[in-house]
């Protein structure tokens, strides 16, 4: 939270975004915490779904196969590019 709240984007982008959605009629304070809560549930959400697909990816990558097919493949790539980097 202390990084978003520092990030200069973040501000610039609150700053521009805010006042469209602000009625003037309205209270000020209201209308800023249901835009507070809206924008930390939509973060919850977006980071328990991040959680769910790196968990669900973690399964994979600790099975051996896959280490081994990941293995091969980065050699592969390394060694074309060190014979292309060679031959130039």
């Amino acid at each position: 939270m202390l990084a978003n709240v520092l990030n200069p984007k973040a501000a610039a982008i609150y700053l521009t975004l805010v006042p469209q959605f602000i009625a003037p009629h309205q209270s000020f304070g209201g209308q800023i915490l249901t835009l507070a809560t809206a924008h930390a549930l939509l973060i919850a959400l977006w980071l328990a779904a991040w959680t769910f697909l790196v968990r669900r990816a973690s399964r994979t990558l600790q099975k051996p196969r896959f280490k081994c097919t990941a293995a091969t493949t980065t050699s592969a790539v390394l060694i074309a590019l060190g014979i292309r980097s060679a031959a130039t």
